[in-house]
């Protein structure tokens, strides 16, 4: 069960980089990757973003129907996570949506 912490907060901060800093990311990916429109990088970070978020909920719920392990503030850090979560995702949607026009 302790692989799990890693990995859930890794999934947690790259999926939050992602969606705060994604248009940053998409006009680097343009200009050092391959040269397309950004908005095409934007749009697959937005979604890498989501399914990281997707990923951490899901190690976080199965942290928590573990019986055997005991943290009392796992509940607490679940709610911050999500609250997070969802003003980043709003964030990442608002901005791919105005970038799509």
């Amino acid at each position: 069960m302790k692989k799990y912490h890693g990995i859930w907060m890794a999934s947690f901060l790259l999926a939050t980089i992602f969606s705060i800093g994604g248009q940053g990311i998409a006009y680097s990916l343009s200009e050092h990757f391959m040269p397309i429109i950004p908005v095409y990088y934007l749009t697959g970070v937005t979604i890498l973003g989501y399914l990281l978020y997707l990923q951490t909920a899901f190690l976080l719920f199965r942290l928590l129907k573990n019986k055997n392990f005991t943290c009392k503030y796992l509940e607490s850090i679940a709610v911050l996570l999500f609250i997070i979560a969802l003003h980043a995702s709003g964030w990442s949607f608002f901005v791919t949506a105005m970038w799509w026009g």
